[in-house]
């Protein structure tokens, strides 16, 4: 029944019957059809930063679990209550380039190019594949090794969000999480990992590579952390703290946790004094992969610029 209505609903954008935006400026949207983490985020931060060296890029995002709602510019007074985790995990770490949230994409594509914000030459939109009202330009999904989307089966009996005919929407299919892509992370003996992502253990397999994962705190994705959790984190802390300093091996306990979920537990006081890292995370591609996107990239944002 599911795939019945999805397939319906695509047929209908398909065919015109169902109106669509198609933006002026150039539009790529990174998505996937599996519901939860492929690793979005990391890759949007990726390109937006390569792009950058060509092109005045701006980030739109839906700002999933927020508190607000219409149109928002981030600045220097946005919090992840405001706009989400995940735009201000981007926003820490691309703080030059232009970042916006709305759940209407063509409203946020709208102000964007509005010239409000400065000139921009592309947008990229972090997910909304499934978004049919707008058109974009270049469409990039992103295939969990993890979770291949082909043997994932429908919504609610899986997690695929649509049939995967909607694979010939898309201009380019990644494969990610192949191997880790972390960045000189830091190497303790002694590691706590907290997270609050869809699909953590593939990040916990690598950190174990780099010390002893003592403990690992599993909260829900885009989990918002309360005073008495941050509490709890503290409290497990000083417990490994102890256990070491009775040890052979005396060496502190080091917090690591990802980038949406370092932006929400540095605001807690009660953590504001431990030694608690963000896990830098780049594209989860394989190296010799980045040039062939980039390129890819490159002819569709050219192809255009050159038709306007």
């Amino acid at each position: 029944m599911y795939g019945l209505i999805t397939g319906l609903r695509n047929l209908l954008y398909d065919k015109s019957i169902l109106s669509s935006y198609h933006p002026d400026i150039p539009v790529i949207v990174v998505g996937n059809l599996i519901a939860g983490g492929s690793g979005k985020t990391p890759m949007v931060a990726w390109i937006a930063w390569k792009l950058s060296e060509k092109y005045r890029v701006a980030i739109l995002s839906r700002g999933y679990g927020r508190r607000t709602r219409g149109f928002l510019f981030l600045d220097i007074h946005s919090t992840p209550e405001t706009v989400g985790d995940e735009p201000m995990e981007l926003r820490f770490l691309l703080p030059e380039i232009p970042i916006a949230v709305d759940s209407n994409r063509k409203r946020g594509i709208q102000n964007l190019a509005s010239g409000k914000y400065g000139k921009i030459d592309l947008i990229l939109m972090d997910d909304g594949f499934q978004h049919r009202r707008v058109t974009p330009g270049y469409s990039i999904i992103l295939d969990d090794f993890n979770r291949p989307m082909r043997k994932e089966k429908l919504l609610p009996a899986g997690l695929r969000r649509e049939p995967l005919s909607g694979l010939n929407r898309a201009g380019l299919i990644i494969e990610t999480k192949k191997q880790a892509s972390l960045v000189n992370s830091q190497v303790s003996s002694r590691i706590i990992l907290i997270t609050g992502i869809a699909n953590p253990q593939p990040l916990a397999d690598e950190i174990s590579k780099t010390g002893t994962l003592c403990h690992h705190q599993k909260f829900p994705d885009h989990h918002r952390y309360t005073h008495a959790e941050a509490a709890s984190i503290r409290d497990l802390y000083y417990f490994h703290l102890r256990e070491a300093q009775l040890s052979a091996d005396p060496s502190a306990p080091l917090l690591l946790t990802t980038g949406k979920d370092y932006v929400k537990l540095c605001r807690l006081p009660e953590l504001s004094d431990l030694p608690l890292k963000w896990i830098p995370i780049g594209p989860p591609i394989n190296p010799d992969q980045e040039q062939e996107i980039l390129n890819k990239i490159y002819q569709y944002v050219e192809k255009i610029n050159g038709n306007n």
